[in-house]
């Protein structure tokens, strides 16, 4: 299970710009999510992604958003808990989370799991999750925390689909609910006080 006095709540990419009727859903889990693990002093990491000109996105994909605020600033429900105490905001013009600004900012917190929610499960969660598995470190996917946004592709197949191909890269048992990480923050806190 998480050991959550060396983990990480990684918060990827719930900004503006994608947020939409496919992603919107998770929004009010991971306010929660963020709120209750700050509340418990962890520390939390709050990623935006800005695109830019000429970028791999607009060459190969076409898509052209995220270029400044408002679309790169995280969503309103977040601003609170991004502001808070043990909260880290990293920008990042990449998938991975784990840039190397990123991997210091872990190694400074001395972590060893990553409990990742987000947008997009098929871009920057998966990709996130894949290199903090390569990196040695644990990574743990909050299921109905994390979504697509995806709107050329049925966003629910895609989402499904990323999460299939985490549990068979990484493990099956990285994949939980956002109740088994709550059991978990709470049972910690109950063991320190104890």
């Amino acid at each position: 299970m998480i050991d959550i006095d060396r983990a990480v709540l990684l918060v990827v990419d719930v900004q503006n710009g994608f947020v939409n009727e496919h992603s919107a859903h998770v929004l009010p889990v991971i306010a929660d999510m963020a709120a209750r693990w700050a509340a418990k002093g962890r520390p939390t990491i709050f990623t935006r992604y800005w695109n830019y000109e000429g970028s791999p996105w607009e060459r190969l994909i076409g898509w052209r958003a995220l270029y400044g605020p408002p679309e790169t600033d995280l969503a309103p429900e977040l601003l609170d808990t991004a502001a808070g105490e043990n909260a880290h905001t990293l920008d990042k013009q990449v998938y991975t989370a784990l840039t190397p600004g990123g991997l210091a900012l872990l190694e400074e917190l001395k972590v060893t799991d990553v409990v990742i929610c987000g947008i997009a499960t098929d871009a920057c969660v998966l990709k996130t999750t894949l290199d903090a598995f390569e990196h040695g470190l644990t990574p743990w996917v909050i299921r109905d925390a994390v979504a697509s946004n995806a709107t050329r592709h049925k966003a629910a197949e895609i989402h499904d689909s990323a999460l299939l191909l985490i549990s068979r890269l990484v493990g099956n048992g990285q994949v939980l609910d956002s109740k088994d990480v709550l059991t978990a923050l709470d049972r910690s806190s109950e063991a320190s006080n104890s």
